[in-house]
């Protein structure tokens, strides 16, 4: 137990060097690559809401990333107390309906992006942008931005929504995990707990590199 304990927490501390929470905001600005420049035209109105799914979307996965935070704290007090699986319990579930409502919310927004028309200027900024250069001034991780790249190079501002659902897919199916093994009192195996980790922050990571395009582009 106490190696799994002592990994758990290096990951954690890793976690907050690498993806800082308070200026990290998983996809905002996404919207403006959606409608019409008109301020009172459908297509605008259909940005704002995909902005405002955006930012929901982004509390929901933050919640449940600040919910996972405090199980992996219970397991690392267990060393000194043993297990509650009460608690851990009660921080896991709440992970998993954060995580399923930031599921909904991305579908919602997916759905939606899917049929509203892109803004032609912002996608020609995207289409134009220089990747590379921008990876390398900011020393952005090459496997995450590369990613974003992929997307964003080619003007497919929807498909990073849909890796935004996948992304909650993909971290759900290893919370289920967990809460098979903590439900049935045992402790968590240090391979699932690794991929949660990784899952949280390679998602955090890639909506913040998505972010910060957006942002470089509007100055």
């Amino acid at each position: 137990m106490k190696k799994i304990i002592s990994l758990i927490t290096i990951l954690i501390a890793w976690l907050g060097i690498t993806v800082n929470l308070n200026a990290l905001m998983a996809g905002n600005e996404g919207e403006g690559a959606y409608g019409s420049n008109g301020r009172n035209s459908g297509g605008s109105a259909a940005a704002a809401a995909i902005g405002e799914l955006i930012v929901k979307g982004g509390g929901f996965l933050f919640q449940s990333s600040a919910d996972i935070n405090i199980f992996f704290n219970k397991i690392e007090l267990a060393e000194l107390s043993g297990p509650d699986y009460e608690a851990l319990q009660t921080s896991l579930n709440a992970a998993i309906d954060h995580m399923e409502q930031a599921r909904t919310t991305y579908l919602q927004l997916k759905t939606l992006a899917v049929v509203t028309p892109y803004n032609q200027e912002v996608i020609y900024k995207l289409i134009n942008f220089d990747y590379d250069a921008f990876q390398q001034e900011n020393r952005l991780f090459p496997f995450v931005f590369a990613r974003v790249k992929d997307f964003l190079s080619v003007g497919n501002v929807t498909g990073i929504f849909n890796e935004f659902y996948s992304y909650t897919g993909q971290i759900l199916d290893l919370l289920y995990t967990l809460k098979r093994e903590v439900d049935a009192e045992i402790f968590p195996t240090l391979s699932t707990v690794w991929r949660v980790n990784q899952q949280y922050s390679g998602f955090k990571l890639f909506g913040q590199y998505v972010t910060r395009v957006f942002y470089r582009i509007k100055l």
